[in-house]
């Protein structure tokens, strides 16, 4: 049953999926799209925990630090053990597609870029709202660029997404990591 339904997803968004992915891809959206996983893979926290320093106090920005890697933490165990689980081969190993990058592990599903972006966008955003209206765009661009760049099916990225955002309303009901 479970393999069935797994099939039917995969199946019903290759066929809409498929058309667009065979199609040559463009240079500069690819460059675009590279630049968006490269955020993703970490390098965009890098860039916001200075602006939190400097729009709050360093003693905030360390509090929010550390709240920030205990969340990102849970995100990397989580979509670690549920990719070990579901075992979902990536679009290119299923429909002899070239990858447009080199995906940093095996396993398609669920998507943990997004998954990580969405948890420390959301997390970030309950501790700090004006940085939410910055950050959202940005972590939506990385969920498309890793279906962009044939690594991950739709599925995978709209449940990373979901997974994040469930992971950050965990967070907010945590008193130790909700209050600066």
């Amino acid at each position: 049953m479970k393999k069935d339904l797994n099939q039917r997803i995969t199946h019903l968004e290759t066929s809409k999926l498929l058309r667009w992915w065979r199609q040559p891809a463009n240079a500069v959206n690819t460059a675009i799209m590279r630049f968006a996983t490269w955020l993703g893979d970490g390098w965009l926290w890098g860039f916001v925990l200075p602006v939190i320093v400097w729009k709050t106090d360093p003693w905030i920005a360390f509090a929010t630090l550390w709240r920030a890697c205990l969340v990102g933490a849970a995100s990397i165990f989580v979509y670690k053990y549920l990719k070990g689980k579901f075992n979902r081969p990536r679009p290119f190993e299923r429909q002899n597609l070239e990858p447009l990058q080199t995906p940093p592990d095996q396993f398609s599903f669920p998507s943990g870029h997004t998954m990580n972006n969405a948890v420390t966008t959301f997390f970030l955003g309950h501790l700090h709202p004006w940085l939410l209206p910055y950050l959202l765009p940005i972590t939506v661009l990385v969920g498309f660029s890793r279906v962009y760049l044939r690594v991950h099916y739709a599925t995978d990225v709209i449940m990373g997404y979901l997974l994040g955002s469930g992971l950050a309303f965990i967070a907010y009901h945590i008193p130790i990591l909700n209050h600066l």
